[in-house]
């Protein structure tokens, strides 16, 4: 075994799979529950689909449940079965292992076809004509280290902002267009009923080719949080890929 025959492989490969991934159907920013929702039901229509998560873990706050209590919750397991991951009955909730959560909602987006790439974080938004078109990104530790190193781009006919409470996508286009969401970005205080039917409602496109789902949903239309309870969340995300994939 020779040791830049390892190089190359992992170069080669990481290569090929880059100059796929320039153009897509959907990008999705963020693979928390939200995202891998979404990459998961729109891989299984046949759609060509990347996330990009700037961590060097998936999976967004599912990791540690309540407090570190490392348990999540749910009131309904369609979407967890259908990505085979196990839930068990108490009471009127569906509880799930949170690291079962995780990696079965990674492992199941992934064998749908959808393309996950970590440590890659979202600079800027790509805009043409009053769309957008696609993502600016860059390699995680050189956005942390502050490192004046030049971004590439990728296109895509939809962008989906999944990353969570921060609404980092939506955060850059109010920038450059402080009219919009002029009531700010930030969640209500904990009300759990309300927000998960609210995140759900109100998932959906806020500019031309910009769509919102999960925690995003919350932030952007001030719904109140709702702790360590994901359902809202599926369905969410597998709300705006029924819609995504309807209108392409």
């Amino acid at each position: 075994m020779i040791e830049t025959d390892i190089s190359r492989a992992i170069i080669e490969r990481c290569t090929k799979r880059m100059l796929e991934r320039l153009t897509n159907d959907v990008v999705i920013v963020g693979a928390g529950p939200a995202g891998l929702a979404a990459g998961f039901y729109l891989a299984k229509a046949g759609v060509k689909v990347t996330l990009l998560e700037k961590r060097l873990s998936i999976g967004g706050g599912i990791w540690g449940g309540a407090a570190g209590y490392n348990v999540i919750a749910l009131e309904d397991p369609e979407i967890t079965n259908d990505m085979q991951i196990t839930t068990e009955k108490v009471g009127k909730l569906y509880l799930a292992d949170a690291i079962e959560f995780a990696t079965g909602m990674a492992y199941a987006a992934k064998k749908a076809g959808a393309e996950i790439l970590n440590l890659t974080q979202v600079e800027d938004i790509i805009i043409k004509k009053n769309y957008v078109e696609g993502v600016v990104i860059n390699n995680t530790a050189i956005m942390m280290a502050g490192l004046h190193v030049d971004p590439y781009c990728i296109s895509s006919k939809a962008v989906i902002d999944a990353t969570g409470h921060a609404a980092e996508v939506v955060v850059m286009l109010k920038k450059r267009k402080p009219e919009l969401f002029p009531t700010g970005l930030q969640e209500g205080f904990m009300d759990v009923e309300t927000s998960e039917a609210g995140v759900v409602k109100n998932t959906g496109e806020v500019y031309k080719g910009l769509y919102l789902a999960g925690m995003s949903v919350a932030a952007v239309n001030n719904i109140p949080r709702m702790g360590p309870i994901f359902g809202g969340m599926l369905k969410s995300g597998k709300k705006v890929a029924e819609m995504i994939n309807e209108k392409l």
